[in-house]
């Protein structure tokens, strides 16, 4: 991890294109150690990594904020302030990566009518719709990360048998069945931990999103056994929170209940392929 140096020790010219982004607009890189992504700065989302460390009950289920980086806009060709946040994939040798946007809805406090009415549309067209989740990537060790229009289209049965059985089919292939049973239920105390969380916490998270990420190299597996989730070197499963490019702190709103009810339909879609 990056906890123990600033931005400051961040050398510019040799930032690398970030090879796990599964899904998003591009543009993020990551450090030469490869322990930070730097990533343009969205206000909204940086002022909502600055809540998080305010917040001890919701830190551990998001990536650690470092602050932000002035980039050579003319060396580069990126915006000149960007993010600068933990890459979740660097412990992994062969990561299985899934990004599954949690709640029904899709628009901003503030947006438009017209993006109000663009995110509605496009909320309907997906799984968002009906179980208030839906995956927007899926990288799978040896099969590229590009080319995933077709996971937008998922309906309500093939978001099974075509993202979420496939995902987890690689544990039991690369190491036993045994490996994968308890990688899913290890996914699901610890989503069902941050849904607690969530419960007590007073935010609206638009667009938000879970990261998924498991190790499937079996001499990784077979050195990590025992240690499912925790922090640093020797994690084989991590799920975190991300992009709050749409997020919120609203102190007295009570909880989100939109976003609660995507995690409550994850957590038994899990139980049921663990079962």
């Amino acid at each position: 991890m990056f906890t123990s140096h600033t931005t400051s020790d961040i050398d510019l010219s040799k930032l690398a294109d970030f090879e796990h982004q599964i899904a998003g607009h591009g543009g993020i890189q990551h450090t030469e150690d490869q322990s930070v992504l730097i990533k343009p700065l969205d206000p909204r989302e940086n002022a909502f990594y600055k809540g998080i460390a305010n917040n001890p009950s919701f830190k551990p289920f998001a990536p650690a904020y470092f602050g932000t980086i002035c980039l050579d806009k003319s060396q580069l060709g990126h915006p000149a302030t960007h993010l600068c946040i933990e890459n979740l994939t660097k412990d992994f040798v062969a990561p299985c990566i899934a990004d599954i946007k949690i709640g029904t809805r899709y628009y901003d406090l503030d947006a438009t009518p017209e993006k109000k009415a663009r995110a509605i549309k496009m909320a309907s067209e997906r799984t968002s719709s009906v179980f208030g989740y839906c995956f927007c990537g899926l990288g799978l060790p040896g099969k590229p990360f590009a080319d995933h229009d077709w996971i937008t289209k998922l309906d309500k049965e093939s978001v099974v048998t075509d993202a979420l059985v496939p995902l987890f089919q690689v544990a039991e292939d690369s190491v036993d069945k045994e490996y994968r049973q308890t990688t899913i239920q290890k996914l699901i105390e610890r989503i069902s931990e941050y849904r607690d969380v969530i419960q007590k916490s007073e935010t609206r998270m638009f667009g938000n999103s879970l990261l998924i990420i498991y190790e499937s190299d079996p001499d990784r597996v077979k050195a990590g056994i025992g240690r499912l989730v925790d922090a640093g070197i020797g994690r084989l499963v991590d799920v975190r929170t991300i992009d709050f490019a749409h997020s919120h702190w609203l102190p007295g709103e009570g909880p989100d209940e939109q976003y609660l009810f995507g995690l409550d339909n994850l957590i038994q879609a899990l139980t049921d392929i663990c079962n």
